[in-house]
């Protein structure tokens, strides 16, 4: 277990480093296969993986007969023109439900910040099934026999699993800049108001003003609400909580060692046995950036339509008030804190005023 850890912590050091996400997401060639040994990841693979940084930043240089350093919009730049020149080819697994027990964790994210997403990239890693409250609150087959359970408890829009709480191991929350998660959300509703496909269309900017200026406080307490419930849920036990940001997520050099810090977490669970270390990239890649960018594989939809979401000055202030209070709510919390810290960063350079 003291092992585990100190890789987790490893992968959280590669998530936060930029240049490092990037270029060691080009160490992750191999295709997606069982691990045959039933081997967990270990420290030294991550070592491993962290001591041929250079070595492979060596081999683009060759390769593209430079003899400068790459630099990571470069890198970035190069992934996106040919992935699997970085990534590698590889298959998502089939998810299907443990025929063994597992200790299954919750997965709370605030509507609209990448539920879809998770739930695909979490079976990615683990090819287990992932269920939703609603469901894992009336059938007691799915009880030890999913990886997760994606909910939007305390939201409205999700209901309450206590009388489970033995069930669970912990808790993977996903957390997004409000600015972009309410947009998101009202997205996801105006489709079902609609009755159209998830995930297919933006609404029109005139009725998310509309929606905006008659939600947004409420919206905005609703967040802070969410947020709050589940880091007090594991305030005594936070090894027992792994926050996700979405925007690191789906970051093009960060996304890659945020994806290795939650296959490790996978792999704390009993009963998981999350992918290998060299496959993780390649995973990531295939189920998240394919929904963040909107690129069309079976099985995703594109959303079509303006992504403008627009504020006014006021509204703003509302929304930064909100990140300041979460901010030094968790100021003994350090990587909350600085979540918050980059969320109010990004309002304060934001250039979205209405008027």
């Amino acid at each position: 277990m003291n092992g585990r850890r100190r890789a987790a912590s490893l992968a959280a050091a590669i998530g936060l480093s930029c240049f490092a996400g990037i270029a060691i997401s080009n160490l992750y060639t191999s295709s997606h296969e069982p691990n045959k040994n039933n081997q967990a990841p270990t420290l030294r693979s991550y070592r491993r993986a962290l001591s041929n940084v250079d070595h492979t930043i060596l081999n683009y240089n060759n390769e593209h007969g430079r003899m400068e350093p790459v630099n990571a919009a470069t890198l970035t730049d190069a992934v996106f023109k040919d992935p699997k020149h970085l990534y590698g080819d590889c298959e998502i697994p089939k998810a299907r439900f443990a025929t063994h027990q597992v200790a299954t964790l919750y997965q709370p994210a605030f509507p609209g910040s990448g539920s879809r997403m998770t739930y695909e990239l979490v079976e990615a890693l683990t090819g287990m099934t992932i269920s939703n409250d609603h469901n894992y609150a009336i059938d007691p087959n799915v009880h030890n026999h999913v990886v997760s359970v994606k909910t939007h408890y305390p939201n409205r829009n999700g209901i309450s699993l206590e009388a489970f709480d033995d069930h669970f191991h912990g808790a993977l929350l996903v957390i997004r800049n409000p600015i972009k998660a309410i947009p998101s959300f009202f997205n996801f509703w105006y489709e079902r108001i609609n009755h159209l496909e998830n995930h297919s269309v933006r609404a029109p900017t005139e009725e998310w003003i509309a929606f905006r200026d008659a939600n947004l406080g409420e919206q905005l307490k609703s967040w802070r609400k969410h947020m709050d419930y589940w880091l007090k849920k594991y305030e005594n036990d936070r090894s027992k909580l792994l926050v996700l940001p979405y925007e690191r997520l789906t970051d093009n050099a960060r996304g890659p060692g945020t994806a290795l810090k939650l296959a490790l977490f996978l792999d704390s669970v009993e009963g998981v046995n999350a992918a290998k270390p060299e496959d993780v990239a390649c995973l990531w890649h295939r189920s998240v950036k394919y929904m963040d960018e909107g690129e069309t594989v079976e099985g995703h939809s594109v959303r079509t339509g303006s992504s403008a979401t627009p504020y006014t000055q006021s509204q703003f202030g509302a929304i930064r008030n909100t990140l300041q209070t979460q901010k030094w709510k968790y100021k003994d919390d350090p990587e909350v804190f600085k979540i918050m810290d980059q969320y109010m960063r990004h309002i304060q350079h934001s250039w979205l005023y209405v008027s």
